[in-house]
């Protein structure tokens, strides 16, 4: 059977740094990496590095759910039976409910083929007491995790991620907890993970994932600063996730944005594409495209 690793953890939680390392960590293995994205493009697909891999994305909600489940099933059979890999690495959408994982890899179709050797959970400690008590998805990857890394550890002070900890403890008590920056860790803490098999029972669920929107902007144009500014601020308080490519005043740039903050980083010159994944609650798709679309120069 191949051995496989599960990446869960909420949104912006940095499961793609960690998939990046991880990439690394293995090389010279038969590696492939099987990347979930709730929405319609794949972003976190162009953020790996180089490598020898194979990389397959399915992005058009969570795995886990009803929605996806067939292509996933198809996908890791056919994995398996025709690229062999000796590592198979899944990193889940971050709004992954991961409470019936267990007896999805026991179906008869996969249980066969793969093994589920590692559940990796990050937890956003900026986010993680917000989320908790509002969405299903981040609790559900904290307790079927093996391994929980209390990750951006640097970016709150100490006595919230005492709070984040004791949170996570709660939940998983049995679980192994690391504390993290940059989800930076000993890899080789992988290889000794023994997960517990635990009796299976009862059929699949739908794993309807909480009511949270993905929409998927994609336009040609230029933002200019204040442009791009108000758009943001149109998007409110109910903006969870964002990331993707935008046009900003000459230079093709990354955006990634949790609750609590957004990042932009130039990577060249601009080509005039604008690319956004946007997941949050309260959003209205025609209010969000009239904004996007309404501060684009040059369209």
């Amino acid at each position: 059977m191949i051995p496989t690793i599960l990446l869960t953890g909420f949104l912006g939680a940095g499961k793609t740094t960690l998939l990046n390392r991880l990439v690394e960590h293995y090389a010279g293995r038969r590696l492939v990496l099987l990347v979930n994205e709730f929405g319609t493009i794949g972003i976190d697909g162009r953020l790996l590095r180089k490598g020898d891999y194979e990389l397959i994305e399915l992005n058009r909600g969570s795995l886990f759910c009803i929605c996806v489940r067939t292509d996933f099933i198809t996908e890791v059979e056919r994995i398996a039976r025709e690229l062999r890999p000796d590592l198979l690495l899944i990193e889940a959408t971050g709004l992954a409910d991961t409470s019936e994982m267990e007896k999805m890899f026991a179906l008869p179709t996969l249980r066969s083929l793969v093994e589920l050797v590692a559940c990796v959970c990050l937890v956003d400690c900026q986010t993680f007491l917000k989320l908790k008590d509002v969405l299903r998805a981040p609790v559900s990857q904290v307790q079927n995790a093996d391994l929980i890394l209390v990750n951006k550890c640097d970016l709150v002070g100490p006595d919230q991620v005492e709070q984040v900890v004791a949170s996570v403890r709660e939940l998983a008590p049995r679980a192994q907890l690391l504390r993290t920056q940059f989800a930076e860790f000993p890899l080789n803490v992988l290889d000794k993970i023994r997960r517990p098999q635990s009796p299976v029972s009862g059929p699949l669920g739908e794993g309807r994932p909480d009511r949270v929107f993905s929409y998927t902007l994609q336009a040609e144009g230029d933002f200019d600063r204040g442009g791009w500014e108000r758009f943001v601020a149109s998007l409110g308080p109910g903006l969870m996730r964002m990331k993707g490519f935008i046009s900003l005043d000459g230079q093709r740039t990354y955006v990634d944005a949790t609750m609590t903050r957004i990042s932009l980083s130039a990577t060249g010159a601009a080509d005039g594409r604008n690319e956004l994944v946007i997941i949050g609650q309260g959003l209205h798709r025609t209010e969000v495209e009239s904004a996007f679309l309404g501060e684009l120069r040059g369209r």
